[in-house]
């Protein structure tokens, strides 16, 4: 993924959208309007069918949110902490803060999203059966009926059994159970990820040259996707299992060069940005820490303000989620980098700033440890 922007909250959890999704969102109402609509209902007014279309991709998008919503409200009952939802060009992904902490945890968090997505089938076709006996129903019965295809499919694709896909997770929550390792259970489960993704890529590859019909060029993408999802998702939890039990402390970095609250944002950009070459800084008052000022955050505010915003204006509020503790363990700190999509985090103690510690102190301390062979 790369940037994304915040559309609100439900149930308590933030939903975000990756600027690649409108890629897929603006494709997907093409093929409703001028394949579906068109094929089905040759009759129907050119601008009505767009926004018929516009209407369906919505509510394709709504289906895949419950399906995400669904895998972070199970999780949230498991006491595993949900750092928001992100919609982007393959669907959506929900940004768990920790690992589940049992085999049968997994299970539950992995087998919520296809339910939900069965669930919303048997909605939709139970809709385009209503419709369908109405007079002048129709439009409605064909949108229906291909959600609970969509809807459908969503289930059955996202219970194939590869890692890191929800039929994956279940995968592995039962190798988990059986061989008691967490890690070989994953290398397992990601193996079969791979290995599904590469028969899609092929698959799609060898079909399109066959037919010249790009949509299997999509499949092939992704299943492109699929693969280094599987590899870098096995990677991250063997290096989280080498962490397990480091603190924070052992790996942070405690000469923090920290951004006066009163300066402004052209002199954070010119004098800490650009001099340090680093893309976040801490924020004081003081002694007081008042947050993490990251480019993001200046880029919000127009350039021609920034020599009139000072960085404690510009800074978000101080949250838990880009802060740790110095006992906490290093796999932890890593977790919350991977779902937050940053690179750093502060490291607090007693509400003081203690240091700061970035994916570069995480593989640094790796390589040390692995050159002392412990």
């Amino acid at each position: 993924m790369t940037k994304s922007f915040r559309i609100g909250r439900l149930f308590g959890i933030q939903i975000e959208v990756d600027y690649t999704w409108f890629i897929v969102f603006i494709l997907l109402m093409v093929l409703v309007s001028t394949d579906i609509l068109a094929r089905r209902l040759p009759g129907l007014a050119l601008s009505t069918r767009w926004l018929v279309a516009a209407f369906t991709t919505v509510l394709f998008f709504a289906s895949v949110l419950l399906h995400e919503i669904s895998h972070s409200l199970v999780a949230k009952s498991q006491g595993l902490g949900i750092s928001g939802i992100t919609l982007f060009i393959f669907g959506g992904v929900s940004k768990m803060m920790d690992e589940p902490k049992s085999a049968a945890a997994e299970f539950k968090i992995a087998i919520a999203g296809p339910l939900m997505s069965l669930f919303l089938a048997a909605i939709y076709f139970g809709l385009r059966f209503a419709f369908g006996l109405l007079p002048g129903g129709t439009p409605f019965a064909v949108v229906f009926g291909w959600l609970g295809l969509m809807n459908g499919m969503l289930a059955v694709f996202n219970m194939l059994p590869g890692f890191p896909l929800d039929g994956g997770r279940v995968l592995r929550a039962g190798l988990w159970h059986s061989l008691s390792n967490l890690a070989e259970a994953t290398r397992i489960a990601a193996s079969f990820g791979q290995g599904i993704g590469i028969l899609m890529i092929v698959g799609g590859i060898f079909f399109f040259l066959i037919s010249r019909d790009a949509g299997f060029l999509w499949l092939a993408l992704i299943g492109w996707f699929l693969t280094q999802m599987a590899r870098s998702s096995y990677q991250q939890v063997v290096l989280r299992e080498a962490l397990s039990g480091v603190p924070v402390a052992q790996a942070m970095t405690t000469q923090v060069q920290a951004v006066p609250g009163d300066i402004t944002l052209d002199r954070v950009v010119n004098d800490y940005i650009m001099a340090y070459n680093h893309p976040a800084f801490p924020v004081l008052d003081g002694d007081r820490l008042l947050g993490l000022l990251c480019l993001s955050d200046i880029r919000r505010v127009p350039q021609e303000q920034w020599a009139f915003v000072t960085a404690r204006e510009a800074v978000p509020p101080l949250t838990g989620q880009y802060m740790i503790g110095p006992q906490a363990d290093v796999s932890d700190a890593l977790v919350r980098m991977t779902a937050e999509n940053c690179g750093r985090l502060l490291v607090v103690e007693g509400g003081a700033l203690r240091g700061i510690i970035s994916r570069t102190d995480i593989m640094r301390l790796m390589r040390m440890r692995m050159q002392l062979g412990i």
